[in-house]
């Protein structure tokens, strides 16, 4: 099954960019990964980056976790992230995750998830 996935960093444009153009380094997340703005309001000049949204699979879904962990281990800024999760039948999730020790739960739950297991 198949999914999409939307990563959020609080107050964090600059470090979601660089986190958009880390995971679309990873071969198995080529052309998966994508910038999404914010709405633009009343008064402003342009778009804010809001997510990082990631076109994932139960395939790929632990590339995706490995290469986000390997992202937050190495960011200094990066401190939590939010995934909403949302797969082919519709249903939605969201983890909170920042530390490595989150890995494990966090990649099983999105692999459950994405399979419709969860």
């Amino acid at each position: 099954m198949s999914g999409t996935i939307s990563i959020t960093l609080p107050d964090a444009d600059e470090e979601l960019r660089r986190l958009g153009s880390w995971l679309g380094d990873e071969d198995e997340l080529r052309g998966r990964v994508q910038l999404a703005d914010a709405p633009i309001r009343s008064g402003q000049m342009g778009g804010v980056l809001e997510a990082v949204v990631v076109v994932v699979t139960s395939g790929t879904a632990t590339a995706l976790c490995n290469s986000l962990f390997g992202f937050l281990t190495r960011s200094r800024e990066a401190k939590k992230v939010t995934l909403k999760v949302k797969n082919a039948a519709g249903a939605e999730l969201e983890l909170v995750c920042g530390t490595a020790d989150d890995y494990r739960e966090i990649a099983a739950t999105l692999q459950q998830f994405l399979e419709g297991k969860a």
